[in-house]
């Protein structure tokens, strides 16, 4: 007798929305995507997760298949935004990351957050955002930079002081220390340690 396995039910993929919004200068149009929790009421208020690595020459978004966002199971809107200093758009794009690691694209991460808030089902008091490696120092300087728009992060093995990084990596981007002083203390996340208002978690 053939041995039959019992079905198994599979999870709905949570539906995802493209969010359009203009950048932290007013004018470059960017993309953002939020994937709904499942059983997704617009009468509700949800909390908002970033999902970020923000580094220099590579999208947070990417509109090809996105796989199942087990992170909304839990009740969070999760979220991802492109940022200027990605490839892909031409090389006033990228460059606007030039010596501003830590600020252009978190300005607009930030701006992303601040058009999410004009949803009626967004909870502008509960946006969290999380990431490892740059998406470590992107969440650190994020929740630092802007204490008012986010007020939890989660930062995984992050650096946090351009000058004590990999130098083939960092001055590729951020230019020679000594030529660039002031992008470099812009650029630290201890810059900002006075501002701390929401919940941190570090951990490398």
């Amino acid at each position: 007798r053939k041995h039959e396995r019992p079905a198994v039910a599979m999870l709905p993929a949570p539906a995802t929305a493209i969010v359009p919004f203009v950048s932290a200068d007013g004018k470059t149009a960017l993309t953002g995507l939020v994937s709904f929790p499942p059983r997704f009421d617009p009468a509700k208020k949800y909390p908002v997760l970033f999902d970020v690595y923000g580094g220099p020459e590579r999208s947070d978004v990417s509109l090809a298949y996105q796989p199942y966002r087990a992170l909304t199971e839990l009740g969070f809107l999760v979220v991802q935004a492109e940022t200027r200093g990605a490839v892909g758009r031409g090389a006033a794009f990228r460059d606007a990351g030039y010596t501003h690691l830590g600020i252009t694209e978190i300005d607009d991460f930030a701006a992303f957050a601040k058009k999410l808030g004009e949803f009626p089902y967004v909870d502008s008091s509960k946006v969290a955002i999380f990431g490892t490696s740059y998406g470590g120092y992107a969440s650190l300087m994020a929740l630092l930079r802007y204490p008012d728009v986010f007020q939890a992060a989660s930062s995984s093995s992050p650096p946090t002081d351009w000058r004590n990084y990999d130098s083939i990596y960092t001055e590729r981007f951020m230019g020679l220390p000594k030529d660039q002083k002031a992008a470099y203390d812009a650029g630290n996340v201890l810059t900002y340690a006075g501002n701390l208002k929401g919940a941190l978690q570090l951990y490398f």
